[in-house]
């Protein structure tokens, strides 16, 4: 089975927000590239050579990269920060 969660992702940068299904067997590094190569406005950004970081919005935990999904605290309705 394909599980997911429902979250909300905000890119200060650009301003936006976005509300993301996200399959729970991904690394967290997986899904910021996956974000950086598709989101509008991030490819031509300071993003393109650099890669972000994923934080909780609510208590400003940032997630390591090497961490799956299903193995953090991101759950859906989780707020999460793009920076």
């Amino acid at each position: 089975m394909n599980f997911r969660v429902y979250v909300t992702l905000e890119i200060p940068i650009l301003d936006k927000e976005y509300e993301l299904l996200l399959p729970i067997d991904l690394r967290i590094h997986n899904i910021i590239t996956l974000l950086v190569r598709n989101i509008p406005g991030l490819t031509q950004n300071y993003y393109s050579n650099n890669l972000p970081n994923i934080y909780n919005k609510s208590n400003g935990e940032r997630y390591d990269v090497n961490v799956i999904i299903k193995d953090s605290n991101i759950k859906t309705g989780t707020r999460l920060l793009l920076v």
